[in-house]
């Protein structure tokens, strides 16, 4: 499996970490931020060959930060997590170009199972 560059934004900051970690064991190098705002800084300095992004930020939705993403790189594949039930977020989030969406809580492995069917 190549090594891929990954991006999380998640608010809430234990399970961003944990996110983290349990991905980069499994081999990514990944790079996190808690806002959307820092998510952008880290978009306009890198290119990610994914991006998990939490729809609900303080400051902005993960939608914005999609758009940006795939502006940069237009093959990027993008994970969005919605609220269980979420529906309406999940057919946004798609409309907007999402490869994906997950509802919390989410499992782990759930997550690197997706990640992995995109290869």
């Amino acid at each position: 499996m190549m090594n891929k560059n990954i991006l999380i934004v998640e608010d809430d900051v234990v399970f961003c970490k944990l996110l983290t970690r349990f991905l980069t064991k499994n081999n990514f190098d990944v790079m996190d931020a808690q806002s959307g705002k820092d998510a952008l800084e880290l978009v306009n300095l890198n290119q990610f060959e994914l991006a998990i992004l939490d729809y609900r930020l303080p400051d902005m939705t993960g939608i914005e930060i999609l758009k940006k993403v795939k502006e940069k790189k237009p093959n990027a594949k993008v994970v969005m997590i919605t609220r269980y039930g979420d529906q309406e977020v999940a057919v946004k989030s798609i409309e907007s170009g999402a490869d994906a969406f997950i509802s919390k809580p989410i499992n782990p492995e759930e997550l690197l199972q997706v990640i992995q069917g995109f290869e």
